[in-house]
């Protein structure tokens, strides 16, 4: 009853807002260049201020008491209110992977984030204030809205925070201890770096905190409350460094910053410098600048050592894309511009009808991201200037299966139709126990497994294989949970959050409460739930909304052991008290030094088994791995793409450090071409992809011995191994032949050609579309005797197997798909509802996943 009568009173005070967007019509009759998706990231978020109250006389009542962690009154402590509908860092996700900001460990989120600290925005601002009186209670008044973040301070204590708070429920809020996080900045040499800023934000309580590293490189964040803490400390001509889960009052922080580094990029045309649009795209990572004819080389400062792509381009030309590693402080690399092509992209559905704002992304053939563009409904997407070659398509769209096709980029204007297929998808809305949105919640599809979360109005789509009936599980470790089940295609289906069972779990090490750690609990395989926010200083991470049941627990925090499982039995309606005990890890260090004894920097490192982050050498070629269990031995490995192994060494944590000893891999350089003596510009030696305009390469490889043993492949080409002497540093030139190729046509079932089909093998790592005649050439795959050539448009397909070696053309005739129809019982006879069908298509070696509906039919 309390819940309906909250509900109305609450509906009485909201005021509703139509916003009419703009609406796109027909095509455009010329291109346009797509926005692109990943520059809209970078930009910062609104934060847009929510009023709180509603005027003198009417509105809700939020009371409450603030209290000490001994449960003692706390008076005249400061308790603020703003609205839960207004956004904070804490509820910033992030547009490249949908994860949390603060948890997403991309390097570029670091640079982001930092930007939130240096504007002083996302971070929680009072729309109201009061104070408590001598029993520590508090009293909001004339209230509008249904949800609210309310926190409290208090001198000489920390704050707490209690989020979604509604009108007519008891708030608490015990203030913790003020605590503080101490640590030390130091350079990739572990050098101390005084001068250094750090900044820390709680992740449960957004608010922010600052300190400058001093002497040493030391530095105390003070007056700190509830955590854990996203720690980010900068310097001048370093990149930021962060520690995404600290623990207050813990061990002292070792933060170290990665110098920055440089990309250089000069662009030639007809072997002179030139004017042109110079893009870089990696890991999260958008960037663009100008290069000027008479000037020097466009920089791109600011990098983190990571993988780019490169590539340039002005009005009728562009380069090939370059794949780069920055391993040293500058990468220099010159881009060649030739007469380019242009992709005209049109996307649209099974019926030809656009699809509403799809998101267009174009890739290399080895799979390495050039752009990611955001297309206006129905627009026909221009992409170019693009350098000749081969080139993958891949559009996605909500409610839409994301579709590849391969493109080959000629000079001139190629028109494509990309067409996506409509999913069947199941869409909804997750709220409260209070009826209100809930925002963040993940929401578990089985049984399929597939998860989705919840947008900032609660709703969700999940896209499904194909109709039938799927159980929804909705889930929020502080909520609460709840099932239900939908046959889909459907809409508008509501999954309402209730406590049902769960527990509290206290989390300690050593007698002591840890903040920061997380809980996995799970009955079997499909049906795991994890905690959603970190334990706070009590240690005590909540699950609820879990079904009754029979669970494996474990806890984990970055900094110990993970627990190990133990077994849990919760009821529905209870709450079960569970204390577990994580282990400290113990450090596992040494260093990576060459032949000489000189440091290698940048050595990639792991540990078998492999139960630790990877990480990398610094400066000095240190490196070190925490947490790991100390009565174990770990093989350490070492990779670099200038130096082999000479060893693979043992070590135990806690024990001495140890000595990874590497050789620097020879440089040798060589021309590849084709059996006509031109150059072949795309090409792979062992790991290293190579684009060369005219074949030439300069590459560490590794040696055998006196021998050196490289495998050469390009697209179209037979494989080529090279085995030769290691004397000799030039390999001269690598001669590769053309691969076998099957040709042939697509036609439809009543013989009439089929353009634009895409047609590939079932080993194949390519594809190609069939021409306006419905012919096609397609290379050989190597090293198989017999393979199966396939050819599929829209919801029509047809496949042949042809012998290796074969020359006689391949007939392709698209035919609609088989349906196969059935029904599923379970052993007492009853149809099995909503079950899994697992079957193989063995023309095409490709699997095929079948949903029983109510009835078990398929």
């Amino acid at each position: 009853m309390r819940k309906w009568v909250f509900i109305a009173v609450a509906a009485v005070l909201a005021l509703a807002a139509i916003v009419l967007g703009p609406r796109w019509g027909a095509p455009a009759a010329r291109p346009v260049s797509p926005v692109s998706a990943s520059s809209i990231r970078q930009g910062m978020p609104a934060f847009n201020a929510v009023a709180v109250s509603s005027g003198a006389q009417e509105g809700l009542t939020l009371t409450g008491r603030v209290l000490d962690g001994n449960g003692r009154p706390v008076a005249d402590a400061e308790v603020s209110l703003a609205a839960s509908a207004e956004r904070t860092l804490a509820d910033v996700r992030c547009d490249e992977c949908g994860l949390a900001l603060l948890a997403c460990t991309a390097h570029e989120t670091a640079l982001h984030t930092r930007a939130f600290f240096e504007q002083q925005q996302g971070f929680l601002t009072a729309r109201a204030t009061v104070r408590t009186d001598a029993q520590g209670r508090f009293r909001f008044e004339h209230l509008a809205g249904v949800s609210f973040t309310v926190w409290a301070r208090s001198a000489g204590l920390g704050v707490a925070l209690k989020d979604r708070a509604a009108p007519g429920e008891a708030v608490e809020l015990y203030l913790p201890p003020l605590r503080s996080i101490t640590g030390t900045v130091v350079d990739d040499s572990g050098q101390a770096r005084p001068g250094a800023r750090v900044r820390a934000v709680s992740r449960k309580v957004p608010l922010s905190f600052e300190a400058v590293a001093g002497a040493g490189g030391a530095f105390t964040l003070s007056g700190l409350g509830e955590g854990p803490f996203y720690v980010l400390a900068d310097a001048e001509g370093f990149q930021p460094a962060v520690a995404q889960q600290v623990e207050a009052d813990s061990q002292p922080l070792r933060l170290k910053l990665t110098p920055s580094r440089t990309l250089e990029v000069r662009v030639l045309r007809d072997g002179a410098p030139a004017a042109a649009t110079v893009r870089l795209r990696g890991d999260h990572l958008t960037r663009e600048e100008h290069a000027e004819a008479q000037g020097g080389p466009v920089r791109f400062n600011g990098l983190y050592p990571d993988e780019v792509v490169v590539t340039a381009e002005t009005p009728g030309f562009g380069s090939a894309p370059r794949t780069l590693t920055l391993s040293q402080r500058v990468t220099q690399v010159t881009l060649v511009l030739e007469a380019a092509g242009r992709l005209l992209v049109t996307i649209v559905d099974e019926e030809g009808q656009p699809v509403p704002n799809p998101q267009l992304l174009l890739r290399t053939v080895a799979g390495d991201l050039i752009r990611r563009d955001a297309v206006p409904t129905g627009a026909l997407a221009e992409l170019g200037p693009l350098a000749p070659g081969e080139y993958v398509l891949e559009g996605q769209a909500e409610g839409f299966t994301a579709a590849q096709l391969p493109a080959r980029v000629t000079p001139g204007e190629t028109p494509l139709e990309l067409e996506l297929a409509k999913a069947t998808v199941i869409r909804g809305q997750v709220i409260d126990e209070y009826g209100r949105p809930a925002a963040g919640v993940s929401v578990l599809v089985q049984p399929t497994g597939g998860v989705v979360n919840a947008g900032e109005d609660g709703h969700f789509t999940a896209q499904v294989p194909m109709p039938g009936l799927y159980t929804l599980h909705a889930h929020h470790s502080e909520w609460g949970g709840g099932s239900v089940q939908a046959s889909a295609p459907a809409m508008d289906v509501t999954l309402s959050l209730e406590a049902k069972a769960g527990a509290d779990v206290t989390v300690t090490s050593g007698g002591r409460r840890v903040e920061g750690a997380d809980v996995t609990m799970w009955a079997d395989p499909e049906n795991i739930f994890r905690s959603d926010r970190p334990s706070g200083p009590d240690g005590v991470v909540p699950m609820r909304g879990l079904p009754p049941g029979t669970y494996q627990l474990v806890a984990s925090h970055p900094e110990y052991l993970p627990s190990s499982p133990r077994s849990v039995t919760v009821q529905d309606g209870a709450k079960q008290q569970v204390t577990v005990e994580l282990e400290a890890g113990a450090q596992l260090t040494g260093d990576v030094v060459d032949e000489d004894g000189q440091p290698v920097v940048g050595a990639a490192m792991s540990v078998a088994p492999r139960v630790a982050e990877p990480t990398q050498t610094d400066s000095s070629g240190h490196f070190e791995f925490r947490a790991l269990r100390p009565d174990r031995t770990y093989a350490v490995e070492a990779r670099h793409a200038s130096y082999e192994p000479m060893e693979r060494p043992q070590g135990k944590p806690g024990g001495p450090p140890v000595q990874v000893k590497m050789r620097r891999r020879t440089t040798f350089r060589g021309r590849v071409v084709d059996d006509s003596g031109q150059p072949v510009r795309r090409f792979r030696v062992d790991e290293h992809d190579v684009n060369s305009p005219d074949g030439r390469f300069e590459l560490p490889l590794s040696t055998a011995g006196d021998r050196l043993i490289v495998a050469v492949d390009a697209a179209g080409y037979e494989p080529q191994v090279v085995d030769r002497p290691s004397t000799t540093q030039d390999m001269g030139d690598v001669v590769l032949v053309k691969a076998p190729s099957v040709s042939g046509r697509v036609r439809d079932a009543s013989g009439g050609a089929v353009p634009d089909a895409v047609v590939t093998c079932d080993v194949c790592d390519g594809s190609v579309l069939s021409g306006p005649d419905g012919n096609f050439t397609l290379a050989s795959p190597p090293f198989v005797p017999r393979f199966t050539v396939s050819a599929r448009k829209g919801k029509v397909s047809g496949t042949q197997e042809v012998p290796r070696g074969s020359t006689a053309p391949v007939e392709l005739t698209l035919k609609p798909a088989t349906h196969l129809t059935g029904r599923v019982y379970l052993a007492d006879g009853k149809p099995a509802a909503g079950a899994q069908v697992e079957g193989l298509n063995a023309d095409r070696s490709e699997t095929v996943s079948l949903i029983t509906g109510a009835d078990g039919s398929y």
